[in-house]
């Protein structure tokens, strides 16, 4: 998928989201948490200013779900304020805006067990879901034409560590795996999702976007799916969220309605399952 316009910014670019975007845009700039230090956001506008982007995607972000319920300022930091400060960066340059935010900005809501539309109450049980909220809404304050796209449970083949891998190497040591069947969601591997943001790049489309493979899944069931699939034996077993005692609520459901998406574009995101065998059969897997 060819991009128009050439002088993109990637931050985060070391990430498993960021590199999978590396690799679609070849002559993209990306930038690692080192060369952009999202605790000094009053240093952005020096440090971008060499770059000149016209467009700037932002895949930066706090993802320590349960440590942020301790570091909440640290939290709210980069993931809010450093938003807001490019925000302000892109309005005073014209840049583009492009930011990725998660499905843990729901979880509060009384609502029925459906996809979640961006039109929904967004209410987070957690510290992390609430900055980046938070970060959401600051950046719309300031720059409404910019383009968010709400994503689940990225897996990809950048980066560090994600629940695909983790899965997979904890089984193969031999180790006993007690995942939660109690929380519903779309896991959705990094390329499809970055062929998706780039679609929307393409078309020049601001606003808020949900984007994530096809379908609903539990936790254990999509660990019991990647055993399956990969033909690897392991000792998995469904345990509730209250055994799995995390310090910080996950979102109970939270699917998200893909439906804005597929009618902007016309194009239909892969299936869970799908996605999930792709990467399982891909070389790098």
């Amino acid at each position: 998928m060819a991009l128009r316009i050439m002088s993109t910014l990637i931050l985060g670019a070391h990430g498993q989201l960021g590199s999978e975007l590396q690799r679609l845009l070849p002559t993209a700039t990306g930038l690692s948490r080192a060369q952009l230090d999202f605790t000094h956001p009053q240093a952005f506008e020096s440090l971008l200013e060499p770059y000149q982007p016209h467009v700037l995607i932002n895949c930066a972000a706090y993802t320590h779900v349960d440590r942020a319920e301790t570091e909440r300022d640290l939290a709210f930091q980069l993931n809010a304020e450093a938003p807001a400060a490019l925000a302000r960066y892109c309005r005073n340059t014209g840049c583009r805006l492009i930011h990725v935010s998660t499905d843990f900005v729901f979880g509060g809501e009384l609502l029925p067990d459906r996809p979640r539309r961006e039109t929904d109450p967004a209410i987070p049980l957690s510290v992390y879901g609430a900055s980046k909220l938070s970060g959401e809404q600051r950046i719309l304050e300031i720059l409404p034409e910019a383009l968010i796209l709400r994503t689940c449970g990225l897996y990809g083949h950048g980066g560090t560590g994600n629940f695909v891998r983790t899965m997979l190497r904890l089984a193969r040591s031999g180790q006993p795996l007690r995942v939660v069947n109690d929380q519903t969601c779309a896991p959705t591997a990094t390329t499809d999702f970055a062929q998706a943001l780039i679609g929307l790049m393409n078309r020049n489309t601001g606003g808020l976007f949900h984007v994530v493979n096809r379908g609903a899944i539990t936790w254990h069931d999509f660990a019991r799916r990647i055993f399956e699939l990969s033909g690897v034996s392991a000792d998995l077993r469904p345990i509730t969220s209250a055994e799995y005692a995390a310090p910080a609520p996950r979102p109970r459901y939270s699917v998200l309605d893909i439906g804005q998406y597929e009618r902007l574009t016309g194009e239909t995101l892969p299936e869970i399952e799908a996605a999930l065998s792709r990467f399982l059969t891909s070389p790098s897997a």
